[in-house]
C-alpha cells in the first residue's frame, strides 16, 4: 500500500530563498509547457531536452505530467485539479543522509545536491525505512515547508478471524465492539462539541469583520487540531485491536455525511471530518495488517442486536421490546460488525 509520510524541514532564509526560486522556475516551466499545449490544443510528449535544465533531469518527466493536468484544468476537463505543490521530485533525484534531505538540481547547477535539514522525528523515518521511497512533494505552507514522500510499503494480513465493528458519531467520536461482546468508547465527544462551538464563533466573527487574512490562517490551525484528535483516536482503536487480536474492522459506507446527520448538523461538516476519521483507522489498520471493510449502515443504530426488530432510539438510550437496552453507538458498533 501507499502512504504519505510528512517531513517538517528546518530552513535559514538563504535556503528558502533557494527552494522559492526553484519554485518560481518550475510553475513557469508547467505553465510554457500548457500553453504550448493549448496553443496547439492536445498534449503530447514533449521533448526532455526543451524542458528548463534548472529542473532537475530525474525529474523532468514529473514537470511534462503536472502540465497535462495544467493543460486539462484550464480546458475544462472532469477531474482534473489545479496543481498546489511547490515542486516534485523522483525517488532519482533525492535522497536521505541522516537528518538532511538532499534535492537535485538540474544541469544548470552541475547536478548539484541541496542539502536541507529536517527536524529530527523518529516516527516517519521508521515508516520511511519499511518499503520503497516514491515521489517527494515540496509544500510551502505560510512560512513554513514540508517535504511529502510517498512510500510504497508491502503488507501481511493478519490471519486472524476475530473482528470488530466500528461506530463513528458526533456526540460519541467512535465506539468499537467486538466479536466477544466487549465494547470501548473513543474520545471526548463534549470536548470537540466545545472546540465546534468556540470556533465557530471565532470564524464568525472574522466574517463579519472581513479578516480573511486571519480566516485562511485559523481554519488551518483548527484543521490541524482537529486532525490531531483524529490521529490519536485511530491510534487508540487500532492499539486496542491489536490487544485482541483482531483480524478484521468494519466499518460505515456512506457515500455522503447528509446520509448521517441532519443538515444543522452537516453545517459543520468542515470542522467535523466523518471521512477523515474513517481514513486514519483505515490506513493505520492496514499498516499494522488488519483488514477494512465497508459495510451498508443502513438502520444500523435502530436494529435490535438480539432480536432484529426495528426501534427508534430515545436520545442516547436503545430500548427494545424484547428486554434488550444499551447506548445507542454500542448498538450501531454491534450491528456494523454483523452488517453485509
Amino acid at each position: 500500500m501507499y502512504i504519505t509520510i510528512k517531513l517538517s524541514l528546518d530552513l535559514n532564509e538563504h535556503l528558502k530563498h533557494c527552494l522559492t526560486w526553484y519554485e518560481t522556475i518550475y510553475h513557469k516551466e508547467i505553465k510554457r509547457i500548457a500553453d504550448i499545449f493549448i496553443k496547439e490544443n492536445h498534449s503530447y510528449e514533449y521533448l526532455y531536452k526543451n524542458i528548463s535544465n534548472h529542473i532537475s533531469f530525474h525529474s523532468k518527466h514529473l514537470v511534462l505530467d503536472f502540465a497535462k493536468k495544467e493543460y486539462e484544468y484550464r480546458c475544462g476537463c472532469k477531474n482534473s485539479r489545479k496543481i498546489r505543490c511547490s515542486s516534485c521530485w523522483s525517488n532519482s533525484s533525492y535522497r536521505l543522509n541522516g537528518d538532511l534531505l538532499q534535492l537535485e538540481l538540474g544541469l544548470l547547477e552541475h547536478k548539484r545536491f541541496i542539502d536541507l535539514p529536517m527536524y529530527h522525528n523518529e516516527q516517519p523515518l521508521m515508516q520511511l525505512a519499511r518499503g520503497k521511497m516514491m515521489n517527494l512533494e515540496l509544500m510551502h505552507i505560510q512560512e513554513n515547508w514540508y517535504a511529502f514522500i510517498n512510500v510504497d510499503i508491502p503488507i501481511i494480513f493478519s490471519t486472524s478471524r476475530k473482528t470488530m465493528g466500528i461506530d463513528i458519531g458526533m456526540k460519541v467520536p467512535a465506539v468499537a465492539a467486538l466479536d466477544n461482546q466487549h465494547y470501548r468508547f473513543f474520545g471526548n465527544g463534549r470536548q470537540r462539541q466545545f472546540y465546534l462551538r468556540k470556533y465557530k464563533r471565532h470564524i464568525q466573527e472574522m466574517q463579519r469583520r472581513k479578516q480573511f487574512k486571519k480566516l485562511r490562517q485559523f481554519r488551518h490551525k483548527l484543521h490541524n487540531v482537529l486532525a490531531d484528535q483524529d490521529h490519536k483516536i485511530s491510534k487508540d482503536i487500532i492499539s486496542y485491536a491489536l490487544e485482541n487480536d483482531v483480524g478484521m474492522i468494519y466499518l460505515e459506507k456512506l457515500t455522503s455525511i447528509h446520509d448521517r446527520f441532519n443538515v444543522r448538523q452537516v453545517s459543520n461538516a468542515y470542522l467535523w471530518s466523518y471521512q477523515r476519521l474513517q481514513q486514519f483507522i483505515t490506513y493505520k489498520a492496514q499498516l499494522a495488517g488488519i483488514e477494512v471493510r465497508y459495510v451498508n449502515p443502513y438502520n444500523t443504530s435502530k436494529k435490535c442486536p438480539k432480536c432484529g426488530r426495528i426501534n427508534k432510539p430515545k436520545d442516547r438510550t436503545y430500548q427494545c421490546k424484547c428486554g434488550y437496552h444499551g447506548h445507542r453507538d454500542v448498538v450501531a458498533a454491534i450491528n456494523i460488525l454483523h452488517a453485509l
